[in-house]
């Protein structure tokens, strides 16, 4: 008696046991995360309307290895109809069929025996699925005008005469060849074929004839080209699998402004209706290759400039969410910082001269030591040379007027013979010349995140000249002409790339570009007497920085653009100049030193707009 108390209690407990398991698995299972929600499947209908009288009967049959013809003959009396069968109908069939109705008792029976049939009047014809030859449409034909209102009427034509309207379609009442075309002027369907083969056609325009949405998305930080620009480069390529496509699309970044062109290539085009440019559109094209697609445009891209919004006409419901999710994500205010430059431009030349000078003048010898100059003339533009026959002449100066007699003050330059006392000339020459120079260029600008921003300091000047002759103009005169190549990159030329950081920091990309001219070529041009500007040399500094990171509000002092040049020159007199401590005053010496440095100094101030100081503070508090 215990043994069995004992046993009954512990089954008890058991079966307690299970069911508390049981009920933890089941409130597990409710609270267990929905990996991924289910998209609703619509399903359509593509069977004919056509049904045979006492179609909602109900048929029970079992039968072994019957003749098909004798099966469908209990059919046709079911349904108080007459039947035909084609010449080449013939089969055997095994069924259980218990409660079925005799229209899907029908078309069970054709479907696996690979049969067709049609119905016209009260008769039921009965043909095998690959004969095409008998007409199996219900009544006479007509010329049916089916309206189709939003989507390409050419494209559901297509569809129906490919995937419907085709050899392997065993609907009954409905055409097996191609009987559907267009209208395109009033963009319908011309449906040359039977009632049910209009039916149809209707049933495939309900479903897919359907007005496409239109969306609207207000862009507020960003411009609208550059938002279009995204969701067609970004976003809308992982809406397309396989076999799909876009056209239209930008190449580069447009500014959103009115004067964008369409396509980014520089020349006015796509569709602009009030300020509205058209970006890319998507064009879906099913893979297979027996069955017909419906060639839509899936989805249009516009942006309009002039009201800031972004229009997607198209799109499924998800991929409409997607872009929405995508704007308001992108859609940020781009951190903005105050720029304060300081170009400075150093420069400093001078020189340094000591000349010793030595003329002897006598009537028998002269000596000179003076670098070709004249110390020792009486009237100006004589010169006094040994002469071993003769007593002077003279001759006129280039590009003087005078006649050829020695006259000074006409430019003509005379020799003789020296007539004084002999004369011993030494002169001393000392000169130091020092020069300084400073330009200095302070522009202050606003630059935004990522954006680039150049500060261009730079000036005209002619690089080339060219002169040519022109023909005649019948006068007897010729005309000269002459062509200048100008030149604009003298002078310094910044170039700024921000990165503005929320941490309190600037990274930029700096490319300061400083040139001057260094000097210029000359050439004998086609005009005579006349020299042409060939060249000019630019001496140029330049930088290549990247990512130089600075905190808000110090300075980045960018020097050490140094260029130094320092020649020396020394004349002396033979032997004397070489002599120890007295050769100094046989010797000339020059010196000429020049130095320039550009130094740079870059102090960023990040702005703070109010919105976004009042999120700080109240985070603060």
């Amino acid at each position: 008696m215990k043994n069995k108390i004992r046993e009954k209690f512990v089954a008890s407990v058991m079966i307690l046991s299970f069911a508390v398991m049981g009920a933890s698995s089941v409130a597990l299972a409710q609270d267990s995360p929905v990996i991924r929600s289910q998209q609703p499947i619509t399903s359509m209908d593509i069977n004919s309307d056509t049904q045979i009288q006492n179609a909602d009967s109900l048929v029970n049959l079992s039968l072994r290895d019957a003749d098909v013809m004798q099966v469908l003959r209990m059919f046709a009396d079911q349904a108080g109809m007459n039947i035909i069968f084609a010449q080449d109908v013939s089969g055997k069939v095994t069924m259980d069929l218990v409660n079925v109705t005799l229209q899907k008792a029908l078309s069970l029976v054709v479907t696996t025996q690979k049969l067709k049939y049609g119905i016209q009047g009260n008769t039921m014809i009965i043909t095998s699925g690959d004969d095409e030859d008998v007409d199996m449409g219900a009544g006479s034909k007509d010329i049916i005008i089916v309206p189709v209102k939003y989507v390409s009427a050419a494209s559901i034509a297509d569809f129906l005469n490919k995937s419907i309207f085709t050899k392997k379609s065993i609907s009954p009442g409905v055409s097996s060849k191609p009987v559907v075309t267009t209208n395109p002027a009033n963009n319908e369907l011309i449906v040359m074929g039977t009632r049910e083969d209009a039916l149809m056609a209707q049933k495939i325009i309900d479903q897919f004839d359907k007005k496409p949405p239109i969306t609207n998305y207000k862009v507020n930080h960003v411009t609208p080209a550059e938002m279009a620009g995204l969701i067609c480069s970004t976003l809308i390529p992982s809406f397309m699998s396989n076999g799909e496509g876009s056209t239209g699309g930008a190449a580069g970044v447009p500014t959103g402004f009115a004067s964008d062109s369409f396509g980014g290539g520089g020349e006015s085009g796509g569709l602009s209706i009030g300020g509205g440019k058209l970006l890319c559109s998507v064009e879906q094209k099913a893979n297979a290759e027996d069955m017909a697609s419906l060639p839509f445009k899936n989805m249009t891209v516009s942006y309009f400039p002039s009201i800031g919004m972004v229009q997607v006409i198209g799109g499924s419901p998800t991929q409409l969410e997607m872009i929405k999710d995508y704007i308001a994500a992108n859609d940020l205010k781009a951190p903005q910082a105050y720029l304060e430059v300081q170009i400075i431009s150093l420069s400093e030349s001078g020189s340094k001269s000591f000349d010793n000078t030595w003329q002897y003048m006598s009537k028998n010898i002269s000596f000179n030591a003076s670098n070709g100059i004249r110390t020792a003339s009486s009237g100006g533009g004589k010169y006094y040379p040994i002469f071993f026959a003769g007593h002077g002449f003279s001759e006129q100066a280039k590009g003087s007027s005078g006649s050829s007699t020695s006259k000074d003050d006409t430019g003509d330059i005379s020799y003789g013979q020296w007539s004084g006392s002999p004369q011993l000339i030494w002169t001393i020459n000392y000169l130091v010349e020092n020069n300084k120079g400073r330009v200095l260029a302070n522009p202050r600008i606003l630059i935004t995140n990522g954006q680039q921003s150049v500060i261009d300091l730079t000036s005209d000047y002619v690089a080339k000249v060219t002169s040519q002759y022109l023909d005649s103009t019948g006068t007897g005169s010729s005309q000269v002409q002459k062509d200048y190549d100008i030149q604009n990159d003298n002078g310094i030329k910044v170039t700024i790339t921000p990165f503005i950081s929320p941490d309190g920091y600037v990274t930029l990309d700096i490319n300061p570009d400083y040139s001057t001219i260094a000097g210029q070529l000359y050439t004998d041009g086609e005009v005579e007497g006349q020299r042409d500007l060939a060249a000019t040399l630019l001496q140029r500094r330049n930088l290549t920085l990247k990512g130089i990171r600075i905190k808000d509000g110090e300075t980045l002092i960018i020097g050490g653009m140094i260029q130094e040049v320092e020649t020396k020159n020394v004349s002396k007199i033979p032997f004397l100049g070489d002599l120890p401590f007295i050769g100094m005053f046989f010797r000339s010496t020059g010196t000429e030193r020049s130095k320039e440095e550009m130094v740079i100094m870059i102090t960023p101030q990040i702005i703070v707009d109010t919105e976004d100081a009042a999120e700080i503070t109240n985070l603060d508090l």
